[in-house]
């Protein structure tokens, strides 16, 4: 594409101003040659009977809130997904040629929000009963963002190891452990225990499933602590 020209010219509307004008490949003249533009930005008739250099926009001044149709903009809780992507999920997972594609653009490529806490995000974190894809609390307190922020805790407070049989994650090690967090005391049982530091610990899942307070089991835990406390009564 060729150097831009331009030359001085006199505003066409009786202003006397004067302004560079670009040559305009796309207006011609009769002869099919680019022209000049004769009137300065927002000198043209037009653009005067409008007045819209002066101007303002019609929502100047106004808050998201004030927004006339703020109502059915954005995600609307029971509204179905404009694209869920389902399309490209599953060329991800059948075509190879694809997915080395996708991986090689998103190499190096980094998150708006790398780096930024919690607390820094421009509009807020939306949790609890004010996201829109809050399901009404099913799991109790492991739906609050609390909860989430004491699980990475002792995580990080365990070095991401499984505190029974060591096993971690490193590289070279093939496939990838999966660490939880364990209630020593179940949560049923001891719900007030639920964010003390002491009574939780990582386990990798096979550990996990290996404790006496795992899943159904937790039941017979309960009637065996019923049991010791009523006899110790």
């Amino acid at each position: 594409m060729g150097k831009a020209v331009y030359k001085t010219s006199v505003c066409a509307c009786g202003c006397e101003c004067k302004f560079e004008a670009r040559l305009n490949y796309r207006h011609k003249d009769e002869n099919n040659k680019p022209t000049f533009p004769i009137y300065k930005r927002g000198h043209h008739p037009n653009c005067k009977k409008t007045n819209t250099a002066n101007k303002p926009a019609w929502n100047a001044g106004l808050t998201k809130s004030d927004h006339p149709s703020i109502e059915r903009m954005g995600f609307q809780p029971g509204h179905e997904a404009f694209c869920d992507w389902s399309h490209l999920h599953e060329k991800q997972r059948n075509d190879p040629k694809y997915r080395k594609r996708w991986i090689a653009a998103k190499k190096g490529q980094k998150a708006w929000n790398d780096g930024i806490t919690k607390d820094q995000y421009p509009n807020g974190i939306a949790t609890g009963p004010d996201h829109g894809n809050w399901l009404g609390g099913v799991r109790g307190a492991r739906d609050t963002a609390a909860y989430q922020d004491f699980r990475r805790m002792i995580l990080k407070r365990d070095n991401y190891t499984c505190q029974l049989c060591g096993d971690r994650n490193y590289k070279g090690r093939g496939s990838r452990a999966r660490l939880e967090v364990d209630h020593i005391e179940p949560v049923c049982f001891a719900p007030d225990k639920i964010l003390d530091p002491e009574n939780a610990r990582t386990l990798c899942v096979s550990c996990h499933k290996g404790t006496d307070t795992y899943g159904p089991k937790a039941r017979h835990y309960i009637k065996k602590r019923q049991d010791l406390d009523q006899g110790g009564s």
